[in-house]
């Protein structure tokens, strides 16, 4: 449900901005809109300060403990955060110069290994000085031909796949036509030292992040030091100013915290005065719904949709329809059983509203696998006695030729699913000539499932179906828009109806994706099955049954990837589209999002 709110005007001397700010965070029910935008060094200053603080402690996420090293126990008691971020951000630039620097003796050491190890850029040069150049390649096999005889060209053993070459020559310009390799500086003895200094200087920031694991809560409470003095000093600088000695601020808070809110502002002496929204565009909206409607909250946080203001609240027609959904496009019992197992064993792990959304999607993806005999695509599992009587056989996965019936059922899902959100509508517009055209709506909807099951399956629809249309026709021509102007809303209406009974038709034939892709799912799974075990576990040795697991493995959590996608995809899009669309929800709002502070503890 959608929580009205209440427009607020907050007034507070200038003297007490501070104090007013802090009690407003801690109250924690005011959506703060700007007055004016908040600039100012202090701000650029937290901000800085937010970043550096976040970039530490994804250094510390990142830097997996190491109980093999020893280190001192740290006392993370009284000391400066400051100095901690300063050190951890230090040492990543530390840690990217050495692992630089590793990457670069590498390099060289690569030489080396090519060249010889005792070979010296010092000896090359005693050469040069006794007029003797010599260049050094690395060629192709099969460019071997192609060096010149008159040259003095010394081949060596082929390394890496590729052939050392070496130019002796008199004449300093003289060059093959290749890429001649460069000559490390140092020698090999020393780039090992070197490397070997490199990785103990590794070692011992691995040490030093060791220790500085402890911090972690420190930073994190830091950090929302931080957070919350940004907070307050935007909110303060978005304030509006009257002749510097008044200050004041609008924003929103919802109807059941007016009198909480009332009796705070008159404790602390603020003048404010409430009012009804007057721009709807600009209102935050604040979703409020019983616990088991609100474990849909993670999805719709996932692809970030909000209704707007004056729109109606999907969570619970979302949450219906989306188990359904999942329970069709996934479609196997065997997955819902691992869906459920990772949830329990995860538990600890997963935030409660998506635990709790995982088990009831795990439930229906089983009751609509057993129901239809699907369990990881094995025909043969649901051909045991007391799973074989619970299949339904005009849904069943297999065994059967259902698919008429299972695209009927996909319409038939369709058209109620349309018609709820239509339905909905008529509630909505209840006290306005709107709800007629929305009843007009629902027989259109069933005229076009008619429409849609004469047209793809060949069943012949009823006598009546067209009085479905007649009727349905006239409700939306003469009452889907209220006008001064009776004729002109009318041609309004007439001229937009037959693209919407097109598009309409369009989202009922839509559904038959829930059919599809569910079969999809058992047919992938099914095949997997064959190829890993043609014949059967009988007669298989272990090496081979190690094998054809491994296969059954990789080739059912790809096909689980696969089916959990298209619930992505599918299931979500005939939610937000067709059913949204029908409803009228264009989701333009913004979440409510309440200035909040962390509470002081006073004595």
């Amino acid at each position: 449900m959608i929580v009205r709110m209440k427009e607020i005007l907050l007034f507070t001397s200038a003297h007490d901005v501070d104090e007013t700010i802090q009690n407003l965070g801690e109250l924690g029910v005011v959506d703060i809109k700007e007055v004016h935008p908040p600039q100012g060094e202090s701000i650029e200053r937290y901000l800085q300060d937010l970043k550096d603080t976040r970039l530490a402690l994804s250094i510390l996420e990142q830097h997996e403990f190491n109980n093999t090293i020893s280190y001192e126990f740290t006392d993370t008691n009284g000391k400066d955060p400051k100095r901690i971020i300063g050190r951890l951000l230090k040492s990543e630039s530390v840690e990217q110069s050495i692992h630089k620097a590793l990457g670069d003796i590498e390099n060289q050491l690569v030489f080396y290994h090519i060249w010889g190890e005792q070979f010296h850029k010092k000896n090359l040069e005693y050469l040069k000085d006794k007029g003797i150049f010599v260049r050094l390649y690395l060629v192709d096999k099969s460019q071997l031909k192609t060096l010149p005889k008159e040259r003095a060209i010394v081949v060596f053993s082929e390394k890496n796949g590729k052939v050392p070459v070496a130019l002796f020559t008199q004449n300093n310009l003289e060059r093959l036509n290749f890429k001649e390799e460069p000559i490390p500086d140092l020698s090999f003895t020393t780039l090992k030292e070197l490397k070997r200094r490199k990785e103990r200087q590794l070692a011992q920031l691995d040490i030093f992040l060791n220790e500085y694991k402890a911090f972690d809560s420190v930073l994190e409470d830091y950090y929302q030091f931080l957070e919350d003095r940004f907070q307050s000093e935007t909110t303060t600088e978005s304030m509006g100013d009257i002749e510097g000695k008044v200050k004041f601020l609008r924003g929103y808070l919802p109807k059941d915290a007016v009198d909480k809110f009332s009796k705070i502002a008159k404790e602390q002496n603020w003048g404010f005065a409430l009012s009804e929204p007057k721009n709807t565009d600009e209102v935050p909206v604040y979703i409020k719904n019983p616990k088991w409607i609100s474990i849909i909250n993670p999805m719709m946080k996932f692809i970030d949709i909000v209704p707007g203001y004056k729109e109606i609240d999907v969570s619970i027609y979302f949450l219906i329809a989306f188990a359904l959904f999942f329970a069709m496009l996934v479609g196997d019992a065997g997955y819902g059983f691992i869906f459920l197992i990772l949830a329990l064993i995860f538990r600890k792990k997963i935030a409660p509203q998506l635990r709790t959304l995982i088990v009831v999607l795990s439930g229906a993806t089983i009751i609509w696998g057993v129901l239809s005999g699907t369990y990881f695509g094995a025909e043969q599992i649901a051909q045991l006695p007391f799973l074989k009587d619970m299949v339904i056989p005009n849904i069943a996965s297999f065994g059967v030729d259902n698919i008429n019936f299972m695209m009927y059922l996909s319409f038939l899902i369709g058209a109620i699913h349309l018609t709820v959100a239509h339905g909905i509508r008529v509630v909505q517009f209840i006290n306005s000539i709107k709800a007629l055209s929305e009843i007009g709506w629902v027989a259109l909807v069933w005229g076009l499932f008619f429409i849609t099951e004469q047209l793809v399956l060949g069943n012949p629809a009823p006598s009546w179906y067209n009085w479905l249309f007649i009727a349905g026709a006239t409700l939306v021509i003469l009452f889907s828009k209220e006008s001064n102007s009776f004729f002109k809303s009318m041609g309004a209406s007439i001229a937009n109806l037959p693209l919407s009974l097109i598009s309409g038709f369009s989202d009922i034939v839509s559904y038959v994706r829930l059919f599809a892709v569910g079969m999809a799912t058992a047919a992938v799974a099914a095949s997997f099955n064959n190829m890993a075990l043609p014949d059967g576990i009988a007669g298989m040795g272990i090496l081979e049954f190690v094998m054809a697991a491994i296969a059954l493995l990789l080739g059912h959590t790809l096909n689980i990837a696969l089916a959990l996608m298209a619930v992505m995809v599918h299931g979500i899009r005939l939610n937000m589209l067709e059913f949204a669309g029908h409803l009228g929800v264009q989701f333009s709002g913004e979440a409510y999002k309440p200035f909040k502070l962390m509470v002081n503890d006073k004595e």
